[in-house]
């Protein structure tokens, strides 16, 4: 049986394979060995934290013995060797178990009560014609220039007002909204079409059934975009949960974290327990995105896009 090849030769078809030319493929190698270049210094960080939490402790060389970048932990006879203890020992300093509630509670409730809230803002900023909403806009633009922590004195008061504080809600009802949440959805909304929610109103749907079902859904990778960002944020706010409790029972990881670097600084021998909290403290986050990584790059490419 003839080749494809001697087909379209005896067919008198000349098959040319096109080349890159000089300047371009010396350009490409120049920015892939940049990218490989940036890949590598991203992630050996990270290989390095992993690697040091398996490290033994005191050695009698104290913290210097784990600032060594050593991506194979290797006991005092150099012998590798992987102490799986420090992440049992960091568990159990960071109270994994009430922490981790906490930390999932506020940022999954915070997720999810700031997306649609935001969605619903931002629909009505890009589609929604009433008195003062350009001005409006404007001044809620003015507002994503005011630092957070100048609102946190503001937030700290009302939570106490309320009666909430050194509790989850008041983790949790301040970020009720994001600023910047509904200036992005506002920009998605705007990119589409208005035939869609146009016949779904012909056919007698009001603006709230327009909204749910079709708009929303079709909006659904810039929600996965927000909503993830919006989880991360919250799941490794530091700050505010340090100022609005007091109890160990509504601290959350990142505090827990904290206190632990802190004893990790002045005590060498949990140096690598102190690793081992940060290595588990990031473990949820890198599950996160490589589980919503195509989601997230559709809903960027998405919004980047307008029709």
């Amino acid at each position: 049986m003839a080749t494809r090849a001697e087909r379209n030769n005896d067919a008198g078809i000349v098959i040319r394979r096109k080349k890159l030319k000089p300047k371009r493929a010396v350009s490409r190698t120049v920015l892939y060995v940049i990218l490989v270049a940036l890949a590598v210094s991203f992630i050996l960080p990270f290989l390095w934290l992993v690697a040091s939490a398996f490290k033994e402790t005191g050695n009698g060389q104290g913290m210097l013995s784990y600032v060594k970048f050593t991506l194979i932990p290797r006991n005092a006879d150099g012998e590798i060797f992987f102490k799986t203890e420090n992440f049992k020992n960091a568990l159990e300093y960071l109270n994994a178990t009430v922490l981790l509630k906490n930390t999932l509670i506020v940022a999954a409730v915070n997720t999810v009560v700031n997306t649609v809230f935001n969605s619903m803002a931002g629909y009505a900023f890009a589609r929604i014609n009433f008195k003062g909403k350009n001005v409006l806009f404007r001044i809620i633009i003015l507002a994503m220039m005011i630092p957070g922590t100048v609102m946190m004195i503001p937030n700290l008061i009302i939570c106490r007002e309320m009666g909430i504080y050194d509790s989850l809600w008041a983790l949790m009802l301040p970020f009720a909204m994001s600023i910047y949440n509904v200036f992005l959805m506002r920009q998605h909304f705007y990119s589409f079409s208005r035939e869609l929610e146009e016949a779904a109103m012909i056919d007698g749907a009001g603006r709230l059934q327009t909204f749910f079902r079709i708009a929303l859904p079709m909006a659904s990778p810039m929600l996965i975009v927000t909503g993830v960002t919006t989880f991360m944020w919250n799941y490794n706010n530091f700050l505010w949960p340090l100022v609005a409790t007091s109890s160990e029972e509504n601290r959350t990881l990142a505090l827990g974290l904290g206190s632990l670097i802190s004893a990790g600084s002045s005590n060498p021998e949990i140096y690598p327990v102190m690793l081992a909290g940060s290595v588990v403290l990031s473990v949820p986050m890198i599950i996160l995105f490589f589980v919503c990584q195509k989601y997230i790059i559709g809903g960027i490419s998405a919004g980047a896009v307008k029709e």
